[in-house]
């Protein structure tokens, strides 16, 4: 019987064994302790109400200086297309890495944009087609007249293969969230605010528009905004979610939001809501985001409002723009916008085709400035 006893015993101590190198191997590197500080981001920038997007350029002082601590890099360099060649393969970091050590140099925040889009899964699909933008979009790389550095491909539908998507999204949040594990080697500044792609309400687009983000529905993107939502929670579960920014407040993209709102696990997949204005749109003051709440109240969702796309620019002058941008920040943060992001550098801007550079005097650029900042300022 002690004889039993004790080769019973060794098999407990075999088989913990094998339980414990599961559980710490389980994940890959995750567990592993690598030393590195756990980092937050800075109180500072977390009070500061109002950012700006950003493209291609390396660092941008104009945010800064502007008064605001903030950026929402457009389209950004978070794209699965960009980061990864084919299933299975590595992951580059490269461009991701740049864009974040950049931001961070500067003292600013990151609020990222994940694009679900990568041509090697898009075209695997049935019905690859349908997912196909025109050919005259702003964001295909051959259209890129700004000089972005950053592009999205031709197909935008919800990804094929879903586990090679989740794994890539969890992947990222990983290397940026700052729990001292596994980060990005020399994070200061971790990305706590992830945005699920961007106005999905433009779905189909019309042919020969410039302008077509996503090829699907709203029932589509419900799908698309759950399973991405899961997979930051799954790494970070202090991350915050932004819903994808509805590009206006008429009925055309409201409704689209409609449709995901009534959905209960998207609605509670997302912590954000959020509204984009921009100067078409002369009716409103607020940046919509008074229109915004009330449907998110309609659907008795309590939920903050980040307008991540904000312009009025419908004056004649860049002293009307001014006086129009700021009766709009005053009207958004009454309404409850917790934080604004600008779309334009200058209040002499008045180009209607956004895909084009604005070319501007060094002189209007500190002009525009010194205004921004007095806005920054008040609030």
């Amino acid at each position: 019987m002690k004889k039993y006893i004790i080769l019973f015993s060794v098999f407990l101590v075999v088989v913990s064994g094998l339980v414990f190198a599961a559980g710490f191997f389980k994940g890959g590197e995750k567990n592993r302790d690598d030393g590195a500080a756990a980092v937050a981001i800075p109180e500072k920038v977390m009070a500061n109400r109002f950012g700006f997007l950003s493209g291609g350029e390396p660092e941008n002082p104009f945010v800064g200086d502007a008064g605001a601590a903030w950026v929402r890099p457009h389209p950004g360099p978070f794209l699965w297309d960009s980061m990864q060649s084919g299933q299975g393969s590595a992951i580059s970091f490269d461009k991701t890495d740049e864009t974040v050590r950049n931001q961070q140099n500067q003292n600013y925040g990151t609020l990222a944009t994940l694009w679900p889009f990568a041509e090697w899964d898009q075209i695997s699909g049935v019905n690859a087609a349908k997912c196909q933008v025109s050919r005259q979009d702003e964001f295909l790389p051959q259209n890129d007249k700004k000089e972005r550095g950053d592009y999205l491909p031709w197909h935008r539908c919800n990804p094929i293969d879903w586990a090679s998507y989740e794994k890539w999204v969890a992947a990222i949040v990983e290397r940026y969230d700052g729990d001292g594990q596994n980060d990005m080697p020399g994070l200061k500044i971790p990305i706590k605010y992830w945005e699920v792609m961007n106005e999905p309400d433009l779905a189909g687009g019309l042919e020969g528009s410039r302008l077509s983000f996503y090829k699907q529905d709203a029932s589509a993107y419900a799908e698309l905004l759950i399973k991405t939502a899961k997979a930051i929670r799954a790494i970070d579960p202090d991350a915050k979610i932004l819903i994808a920014g509805a590009a206006g407040a008429d009925d055309r993209f409201l409704n689209f939001y409609k449709t995901v709102f009534a959905d209960p696990e998207a609605a509670a997949a997302f912590d954000i809501g959020n509204i984009h204005c921009i100067s078409n749109e002369r009716g409103t003051h607020d940046f919509n985001v008074a229109a915004y709440k009330k449907i998110l109240k309609n659907f008795n969702l309590e939920k903050p409002v980040w307008v991540t796309e904000a312009e009025a620019f419908n004056g004649d002058t860049a002293q009307e723009n001014y006086a129009l941008t700021k009766q709009s920040v005053a009207g958004a943060i009454a309404a409850g916008a917790e934080k604004i992001f600008f779309t334009r550098f200058n209040f002499d801007d008045f180009r209607t085709d956004m895909s084009v550079k604005n070319e501007v005097s060094e002189q209007s650029v500190k002009d525009s400035e010194q205004k921004y900042r007095a806005i920054t300022e008040e609030y």
